[in-house]
């Protein structure tokens, strides 16, 4: 069974670190760890977000593709598992060996 997700404002999520970073208990290490790694969790994934969402409304082309290559980098996407321009062409010509 998946767990359930809520969405929580940036601010309670910046009060919650500094509420940790002030209030933490050597002895309670795993708990506190797991708390991190949430909030490392959901920071990574607000700033996928931010890039995605301006890599959608630029303008410039190129600045659009390096805020898409940052973005697919960020996600854990490889390399050769990405969509570019060239790959149109290329399996418009038959050629699906890339």
């Amino acid at each position: 069974m998946m767990k359930k997700r809520i969405q929580i404002p940036v601010s309670l999520f910046n009060l919650m670190v500094e509420y940790i970073n002030d209030h933490y208990d050597p002895r309670d290490h795993e708990r506190f760890h797991d708390i991190l790694l949430g909030i490392q969790s959901k920071k990574e994934a607000d700033e996928r977000h931010n890039i995605y969402t301006s890599y959608k409304v630029e303008a410039d082309p190129e600045t659009r593709e390096i805020l898409r290559t940052l973005y697919l980098d960020k996600a854990g996407i490889p390399s050769h598992g990405r969509w570019s321009a060239g790959t149109d062409q290329d399996y418009s010509e038959g050629n699906f060996d890339k």
